[in-house]
């Protein structure tokens, strides 16, 4: 019975601080948009159709790898969600400033730049807490 409540309490420390399941929920929820938005803006993209869906199937799997025990992950999370914000804000921007605001590219850029500044914070204050659990 000790053993339970050990393993229990070993495993609260770990996860304690540890956002990863909103990381992958909001992955998931890049994903959908990109895939939903797809066939409206296939004229739009910068990239080949063929770049665009490995990219949504890339954080399709990269949410569903995404768990506690391994900080690389949490490491790579937070990456892609920088790299994305930075992607997404850029073409958002763009597209404002020769489209206007009422059109669907600049509406989904902009969402998208949003889910992956959450995904960003949350991955990193995984980080911060995993390494903050080595190095008191």
């Amino acid at each position: 019975m000790s053993n339970i409540w050990e393993t229990l309490k070993n495993e609260k420390r770990l996860t304690r601080h540890y956002y990863g399941d909103l990381v992958r929920f909001l992955f998931m929820l890049a994903a959908i948009i990109m895939l939903v938005t797809l066939p409206f803006l296939i004229g739009k993209l910068p990239v080949p159709l063929y770049a665009s869906i490995l990219a949504i199937l890339a954080i399709g799997v990269l949410a569903g790898i995404t768990n506690p025990l391994q900080k690389w992950i949490s490491i790579l999370n937070g990456a892609i969600s920088f790299a994305a914000l930075f992607v997404f804000e850029y073409y958002a921007v763009n597209s404002l400033t020769t489209s206007g605001a009422g059109n669907l590219y600049f509406i989904t850029n902009q969402l998208l730049a949003l889910v992956f500044l959450f995904a960003l914070y949350y991955s990193i204050k995984t980080i911060r807490a995993m390494y903050l659990k080595d190095n008191p």
